[in-house]
């Protein structure tokens, strides 16, 4: 429970940390990508309006604007008067008129390189003009009548279209408000008043990816600091998961020492209690019987004993020696025989040609036993069999240890070669959790590899496997 709300507040506050940064970043680059070229910008407005001086939009813009204008206020007038549809239908004709002959006939191009060569300005700058809006007046009571409006006017391509109006002229491919140099209304006198509405706007290509390089550095330290703080959440969480294992792991250990040594101890101290009575020590059966005992749960207390220290001193006195691989196994299975009662079996199929292994007997030897007495002490068939066989590959012999007892669970096959980690907890299974870990530290020292393939409730086979690196085969 206390993993989970660990986990939860960490994936919480990190969302939150990058939630934050994202939100910071975002920002900057916001700022930053409005900033860009901003001298440039107010340069090229102040050199623009004094260019166009009276030509409204560009040198020769305003006479075709007045030239349209004039010849079409009288009959616009007479048509808004008297049939508001007529009305509608002309001024759609004449803005479309209008747009088109500035469209043709538009001087931009060279204002604009007139603009930027004059002030030595970037030659690779692209520009777009657009209109947005013309309205004309014949009575101020009336007001401005709109004759086109770009939002609200369908007789134009899509491309040449844009959500700040119809394009007149440039190249630039994607107007924003960021790029927009002017928006400008310029008004005309002829006999009646009207007025147009357009923009101007001035980017370089690829700005939006000019102004990431610039962010680059503020990027880095973001994502930098979001690793860093990753890391050592991650750190700490680990850490803290490992000193919660050693915890349990010791806490384990404890009971089990508890446990293991309590019982025989226990014992010893009762029967040698009883060994002082009178009666007792007249009776030589009850004292034979109770010196038995008494050396039953010594041997007990002798075997936990030299099990942790061949634990701790198992890298010690090492000897590697060549050895029949066939024969070291079939005498410890002959001896381990004498423990087993029947029906219970366990058998060794021995290799047909010697096998010469160098190893360290006596520990090759301890790690087997370990191995078998975990397949006999963990199951419960009633029958118990564990069978021993070997087999060869391209890279080696593999040792086969396979018994017919409960398996082992999916999710301990990685936990069961731990240091003091018992699968039973319990106490219904002696052990100090020592045995496996005991195998897999023999395993490294001869550089050796186990595996394991498990069913639960039906067995366990470990898999030793010797490289051919090691073995001389007669």
């Amino acid at each position: 429970m206390k993993d989970r709300i660990y986990k939860s507040v960490v994936l919480v506050s990190f969302l939150i940390l990058l939630l934050v940064q994202f939100r910071l970043t975002y920002n900057s680059y916001v700022l930053r990508d409005r900033d860009y070229s901003l001298k440039e910008k107010t340069l090229i407005n102040d050199e623009y309006g004094r260019s166009i001086s009276d030509d409204k939009v560009y040198k020769g813009g305003g006479k075709i604007i007045d030239s349209i204008l004039t010849t079409n206020m009288p009959a616009l007038k007479k048509e808004y008067f008297s049939n508001r549809h007529e009305f509608i239908k002309l001024s759609q004709s004449v803005s479309n008129g209008l747009l088109k002959k500035l469209q043709q006939e538009s001087t931009m191009d060279s204002v604009f390189q007139s603009i930027v060569k004059k002030n030595g300005l970037d030659s690779n700058l692209q520009y777009l003009l657009t209109f947005q809006q013309i309205d004309i007046n014949f009575d101020t009571k009336i007001g401005d009548i709109t004759i086109f409006d770009s939002h609200n006017h369908t007789d134009f391509n899509t491309n040449k279209k844009t959500p700040f109006g119809v394009i007149i002229d440039g190249t630039l491919a994607h107007p924003t408000m960021q790029n927009r140099v002017t928006n400008l209304s310029v008004s005309g006198n002829l006999v009646y008043n009207y007025r147009v509405s357009f923009n101007l706007f001035v980017d370089q290509p690829g700005r939006t990816l000019k102004v990431a390089y610039q962010m680059l550095p503020t990027f880095l330290l973001v994502a930098l600091c979001i690793i860093v703080i990753v890391g050592i959440n991650y750190y700490t969480y680990i850490s803290w998961m490992r000193q919660k294992k050693e915890t349990d792991v010791k806490s384990d250990f404890l009971n089990s020492i508890k446990h293991e040594f309590n019982t025989p101890v226990t014992t010893i101290l009762v029967a040698s209690k009883s060994l002082h009575e009178s009666e007792v020590l007249n009776d030589r059966n009850r004292v034979n019987t109770l010196v038995n005992i008494v050396e039953r749960q010594a041997r007990r207390l002798h075997s936990h004993i030299n099990q942790m220290l061949e634990a701790s001193e198992i890298n010690k006195n090492i000897n590697f020696e060549e050895i029949d691989l066939n024969y070291i196994v079939l005498t410890l299975v002959n001896d381990y025989k004498i423990k087993i009662n029947e029906p219970n079996s366990l058998t060794f199929d021995p290799y047909d040609s010697e096998i010469l292994v160098m190893m360290d007997s006596f520990v090759f030897t301890t790690m087997l036993q370990n191995i078998l007495d975990n397949s006999f002490k963990h199951s419960h068939s009633e029958v118990k069999i564990t069978m021993l066989f070997i087999t060869k590959s391209k890279d080696g012999y593999t040792l086969h240890i396979k018994d017919n007892g409960k398996g082992i669970e999916a999710d301990m096959k990685e936990k069961i070669f731990d240091k003091f980690f018992r699968r039973a907890k319990d106490n219904t299974i002696s052990g100090l959790g020592l045995g496996l870990y005991y195998v897999k530290q023999c395993l490294d020292i001869h550089g050796w590899k186990i595996s394991i393939n498990t069913t639960t409730d039906k067995g366990t086979e470990f898999l030793v496997h010797i490289p051919v690196s090691q073995i001389n085969i007669n």
